[in-house]
């Protein structure tokens, strides 16, 4: 009879990223374990097999009605030793420039960012900064839902840092929350001399 500890994430019932993301809690704390991940939709299901497929797990799948069983055995299918180290960012930077994700719906654009904040938090690599200008500063205030995940990451070492005349513009300077404010200056001279990337 094998030793090997078998685990069991029951995530049905939750969308992406959740079941990314509390496979990947198991898997870090039990990085010898094998793992089954119970998903009920087809996005989960593909979402946790590139999980473990990235992770070098060997991915077996059963479906039963409508749930799918993702049974993830480690070392089954190795990756190269580099792949397994962080990758160096650098000086990663990201500007924020607006309290929603991308373009069309605010509506879908701002379930999108509560992602965004909930990925970002648990994502092995991070940005060494964040800069929010425009309305994104809003996010940054006492009473954004995204405070907490904000906080987090400047917890973890991420600089957090919003435009002072767009906390004035706003009517919420009074109202940060998490990080410092900073000005237009110091934001343009970080994101010319970084790599940026703009949201």
């Amino acid at each position: 009879m094998s030793n090997t500890k078998e685990l069991i994430v029951d995530v049905r019932g939750s969308l992406c990223p959740k079941p990314v993301i509390e496979t990947k809690k198991v898997s870090d704390a039990n990085p010898s374990a094998v793992i089954t991940t119970i998903v009920d939709n087809e996005v989960s299901r593909d979402n946790v097999e590139k999980f473990g497929k990235s992770r070098g797990y060997g991915v077996a799948i059963r479906q039963d009605g409508k749930d799918f069983y993702l049974t993830m055995t480690p070392n089954a299918n190795p990756v190269p030793e580099a792949s397994c180290e962080p990758m160096n960012y650098g000086n990663r930077v990201i500007l924020m420039t607006k309290d929603y994700l991308g373009e069309g719906s605010e509506e879908l654009g701002r379930n999108l960012m509560k992602t965004f904040w909930v990925c970002m938090v648990e994502a092995d690599v991070k940005p060494s900064k964040i800069y929010f200008i425009n309305s994104s500063v809003k996010m940054v205030t006492n009473d954004s839902v995204h405070l907490e995940n904000i906080k987090k990451l400047a917890d973890a070492g991420v600089e957090i840092a919003a435009c002072g005349i767009c906390l004035d513009f706003y009517g919420v300077k009074e109202n940060v929350g998490v990080g410092s404010i900073t000005n237009m200056y110091a934001i343009t001279d970080a994101i010319l001399g970084d790599n940026i990337v703009k949201l």
